[in-house]
């Protein structure tokens, strides 16, 4: 199974492969395992644009026509899960399935406008470099994790601005133009794998009990998957599962590949 089947990892905004380091250990002997650095996110190469959701996908697109992979599994965290979405659709004969980890959604095609200007305007009214900080302290929630907390925001205030804005703008618009479409027309097997939730405020929280009836993302996938789709919630745990939770993360995923993906193969 190694040889012949791909677990294609694919990190989030102003993140890192280093996120799926624990799956890396985890898969390599049972899987071919990918996991990409993504354009504008290594802070060296000085010509990262034109950068958007579209051209991370064609990016990994070139490198997997490239490198002749097939019988892959897409699995993409936050910002990663448009592009797993992107390339699920675009390279439909090598995709066997698709894994969506804490996903979200900004907007769609009506509050588009409303969504895009308040982020203009909170990049006008605060320093740029704080509302990122901001956005990341959000992410992890325990102080079992301070230390991932400092790091994460470090590592998203490396990122050169110009990249992060630009990026940031074009999720929104993906999310608004895009997203929906493309879900509809797939028809592979999908997972969520869900941890936090983002409330109407903008705010992201972490799923509990109280709450695993109102999740936005996930009834944005039920509406519009042409198939069914199977989910697993991680309750009280913050946005990087994978790092934070990575036993049972991997566990799970296992499972589901073996029962889903691979069953009769």
């Amino acid at each position: 199974m190694k040889n012949k089947h791909c677990l294609f990892f694919i990190h989030g905004f102003c993140s890192g492969p280093e996120d799926w380091k624990n799956q890396f250990v985890f898969f390599k002997d049972k899987f071919r395992v990918e996991i990409p650095l993504l354009r504008g996110h290594d802070n060296k190469n000085s010509n990262n644009l034109p950068i958007s959701i579209e051209q991370l996908s064609l990016d990994c697109a070139e490198f997997i026509i490239k490198n002749n992979i097939q019988n892959i599994v897409f699995i993409g965290h936050s910002m990663g899960t448009r592009i797993a979405v992107y390339l699920a659709n675009l390279l439909k004969n090598r995709t066997i399935g698709l894994v969506l980890v804490d996903g979200s959604k900004f907007c769609d095609q009506n509050n588009y406008s409303e969504i895009i200007n308040k982020f203009e305007n909170s990049i006008k009214e605060n320093k740029y470099e704080d509302v990122l900080s901001e956005m990341f302290s959000e992410m992890i929630f325990s102080s079992k994790f301070d230390n991932l907390k400092e790091f994460v925001i470090k590592r998203a205030l490396s990122i050169k601005f110009e990249i992060s804005k630009t990026l940031r703008r074009n999720a929104i618009w993906f999310d608004g133009h895009c997203l929906e479409p493309i879900l509809k027309s797939l028809n592979v097997p999908i997972l969520l794998m869900q941890s936090t939730t983002i409330n109407k405020f903008g705010k992201r929280m972490f799923i509990n009990t109280g709450n695993l009836s109102d999740i936005p993302y996930i009834d944005f996938v039920k509406e519009n998957c042409a198939n069914s789709f199977d989910k697993i919630i991680f309750q009280k745990t913050g946005h990087y599962i994978s790092v934070e939770k990575s036993e049972d993360f991997n566990k799970n995923l296992l499972n589901w590949l073996l029962n889903k993906i691979f069953k009769d193969k």
